[in-house]
């Protein structure tokens, strides 16, 4: 007979705003993991999605701090996904978050 086995410390953390180098950004974040968190953050319209673009580009190789839901993480981007039509733009970025303790 097999049991059910309830993952302890497993969370999911979703909303908006990261803090980054001290700089607040209005990105959406969507987070899911134990110990180690692996997601996605993303920025919508022409502005936010074109300076999400920049910033990967910038930091694309390295891995930075970031304040995300009240918790201090290192994160790591793992690739970047852009949808820019003629009347919307959007860019996703591929992460894993650990905490930085």
């Amino acid at each position: 007979m097999r049991r059910k086995v309830k993952k302890v410390g497993s969370r999911c953390l979703k909303g908006r705003g990261i803090i980054l180098g001290g700089r607040f950004e209005n990105w959406i974040y969507d987070l899911n993991g134990d110990e180690t968190l692996n997601g996605f953050i993303s920025a919508e319209g022409w502005e936010e999605a074109k300076l999400m673009n920049a910033w990967y580009e910038i930091n694309k190789d390295t891995s930075v701090s970031a304040m995300i839901s009240d918790e201090s993480f290192v994160i790591r981007l793992m690739g970047i996904e852009c949808d820019e039509s003629g009347h919307y733009s959007s860019s996703r970025i591929k992460v894993v978050a650990e905490c930085d303790f």
